[in-house]
Formats: structure tokens, C-alpha cells, sequence
């Protein structure tokens, strides 16, 4: 150990002895920075508290996404008391958002809140989502006794086309887009699965498909069962389910857009006088911003990640997501 010391000399102790310093003092430097950052932050909480404002960045300033939220809050507020109503928000803009089970929740604990005779609005941009649940949505609004008007500025399709009919109105935006109710599995027309047995001989299809045919065929079954037994009676025409059953199994691409004209014409009670709130709530979020996408491939240690190495999403052979269930 002496030899080591000697070996290392006077000279070479000062030069370990001055970066040791040069690191304490940057640490010691990044601490203040952090502790002013904070007490800025608490502080411009605290005012954007008082305010009765939500969090945002630092010196008291909105974040974008923020800003965003509290302006959809807004309009929603300023919609619900022009209306006198209860409003019930459906709105999906993320690909990967639909009308699961907790849309399903939200929905019915609204009503349930309301009252029985409380006049409710329906506020759609969707592209659809499970089948139960909305099937749950579907009977607390059946069950509603109070006026029920859906709200269509852009789209509702699929799902949201359902929980539209099963209001006594339809308010599109004149270029809004309802669509076909056709039950769908992984991403595949049901009817058209329905119908494999009969285009090609068994010996042609794999047990998979046969299971999943018989499948479909009874998503079918059970679609126009429950499609008709949910629609308003407001869009029957003479009290029968051929809209339904046109919507369901009409031949239509599951994506084809049906505009208000068309909507008319299958004899839904619809009209386009669309209030601007009813755009201003389905308008999109803030972007992120580009650092926040650089970030996803920097490690902790600021190290760069190659981004064709970063980690890929699961896709079966046809090039789907397996992460995320095809809208029914």
C-alpha cells in the first residue's frame, strides 16, 4: 500500500483530489437547480390552486395538454347549461381507444346520477368498440325514461352508431359519418366468416376457421336480435327491424360512411343544426411534443438508442396488433 501511494505521487493525489472537487461542486450545483425548480413549481400550484385552475408547468403556466382538458371542460359545462341537460361524453381519438367496459361504467353511473327523467346528451366521436358493452350502455339508455338526443359532430361508428339509435334524436354535423353495425372478428366481417362453409368445402378450411365460422354466425344471430331490440322507436319505419338488419348485413363495408342524407333515408330522425360547442368537445389533444418522442429512445443515462433497435409491437402474420382487440 506504501509502494502504491509513493507510486502514485503528490502530482497525480492533486489531480484525483481536483476532480473529486469538480464532481461535488456539479452535484451540489444540479441539487440547487432542483430544489428551485420544485419551489417554483409548488408555488405556481399553489396560485393556480387558488385560482381553482388545474397544475401545470413551471411559473404557473398551463401545460399544453392542460390548457387542452380545461377548454373541453368548458365547452362541455357551457353545452350542459344552453341544453339544460346531463351530458354523457363518448370520445375517442387515441387508436387505441373504443367503447370498452369502463366506457360502459361511466355511462351507466351518469344516469344513474341523473335522474329518471333528466334530458341526457350523447356526445359521439368513436370508431366502435366491444359488443357487451355496449350492449350495457344500450340498456341504461333503453331505460332512461328522460328525453335522450345523441350528438354526432364527426363520426360514430360501428358501436357509436348503436348507442346513437338507441336515442329518440340524431344531431349530425353535415358531414358527420354514422356506419354499418356489422359484428366483426379480429378485424374480419362476421358475415363473411359466416358464409366460409358454403364458399369452400370442409376439407378446404382449417378447424380454426370452422370454430370461428360457427362463431360468427352466431355474432350474427345475436346482433340483430339486440340491435332491434335496443333501437329508439323513433327510427323503425312501421315498427319492424329492416333497418337494423340492412345495417347489420346490407352488404356495406364495415368502414362505409353513411352521411345525414343517407342516414334520412333509412328513416332515422336526424338533423344537422350541430351547436359549435358540440365540434369544440370533439376536437383532438395537444400533440406530443417532438423531445417528449426523442425521449422514448434515450436511456436514463442520456445513452442514444438506434430507434430500428427499439422494442417492436406485437403483430400476427397479417401485420395486425395483437395488443389491441378489433372494434365489434
Amino acid at each position: 500500500m506504501v509502494g502504491l501511494v509513493t507510486g502514485i505521487g503528490l502530482v497525480g493525489w492533486g489531480g484525483i483530489a481536483s476532480i473529486g472537487g469538480l464532481i461535488a461542486g456539479t452535484l451540489a450545483l444540479q441539487q440547487r437547480m432542483r430544489n428551485g425548480r420544485m419551489e417554483r413549481e409548488e408555488s405556481g400550484a399553489e396560485t393556480r390552486n387558488d385560482a381553482g385552475m388545474p397544475s401545470g408547468g413551471p411559473g404557473g403556466e398551463l401545460s399544453p395538454y392542460d390548457a387542452y382538458k380545461l377548454g373541453i371542460e368548458r365547452k362541455t359545462a357551457e353545452f350542459s347549461a344552453a341544453r339544460q341537460s346531463t351530458v354523457i361524453k363518448i370520445v375517442h381519438h387515441d387508436p387505441n381507444e373504443y367503447v370498452d367496459h369502463d366506457t360502459a361504467v361511466d355511462v351507466i353511473d351518469v344516469l344513474r346520477k341523473a335522474g329518471p327523467d333528466a334530458r341526457i346528451d350523447v356526445i359521439l366521436h368513436t370508431p366502435g368498440g366491444i359488443s357487451s358493452a355496449t350492449q350495457q350502455i344500450l340498456h341504461a339508455l333503453l331505460n332512461h325514461k328522460g328525453p335522450k338526443t345523441a350528438f354526432v359532430p364527426y363520426r360514430a361508428k360501428s358501436a357509436g352508431t348503436m348507442i346513437a339509435l338507441a336515442c329518440d334524436e340524431i344531431v349530425m354535423g353535415p358531414s358527420a359519418v354514422l356506419g354499418p353495425i356489422d359484428p366483426q372478428y379480429s378485424w374480419l366481417p362476421a358475415h363473411y366468416l359466416a358464409e366460409l362453409p358454403s364458399e369452400k368445402s370442409a376439407d378446404r378450411i382449417s378447424d380454426e376457421m370452422l370454430v370461428l365460422s360457427k362463431m360468427a354466425k352466431q355474432a350474427m344471430k345475436e346482433a340483430r336480435r339486440f340491435a332491434c331490440e335496443y333501437v329508439n322507436d323513433a327510427h323503425k319505419k312501421d315498427g319492424t327491424c329492416s333497418l337494423t338488419d340492412d345495417l347489420i348485413g346490407g352488404g356495406r363495408n364495415h368502414d362505409y360512411p353513411i352521411l345525414p342524407d343517407e342516414a334520412k333515408e333509412f328513416g332515422l330522425k336526424v338533423r344537422t343544426n350541430m351547436p359549435e360547442a358540440g365540434y369544440g368537445i370533439c376536437q383532438p389533444p395537444p400533440k406530443d411534443e417532438p423531445f417528449l418522442i426523442v425521449s422514448m429512445f434515450n436511456t436514463e443515462d442520456g445513452e442514444k438508442i438506434d430507434p430500428a433497435k427499439a422494442p417492436k409491437l406485437p403483430l400476427d402474420r397479417n401485420g395486425f396488433r395483437l395488443d389491441r382487440d378489433g372494434f365489434r
